[in-house]
């Protein structure tokens, strides 16, 4: 794991449990999928796509909640 991907471990390690992905249409492609805190109805918005679909990965193997449009966000 590279060390900017490393600096959003918390949210996947559970330190941070308001943090979520939002699930897209097509949820078999990650880019599908975008970071939002369920707290303050925000987005995370990191720019390197490769470093974002990394945390996207991260997230759904550490089980991350995942929500669809409408479901609570």
């Amino acid at each position: 794991m590279t060390t900017q991907v490393q600096e959003y471990q918390y949210l996947w390690d559970g330190t941070a449990p308001e943090w979520a992905l939002m699930r897209g249409e097509d949820s078999s492609d990650i880019g599908n999928y975008l970071i939002v805190n369920m707290q303050s109805k925000s987005a995370k918005l990191i720019e390197n796509d490769d470093e974002a679909r990394q945390v996207i990965q991260n997230m759904l193997d550490a089980g991350v909640r995942v929500v669809t449009p409408g479901n609570g966000f």
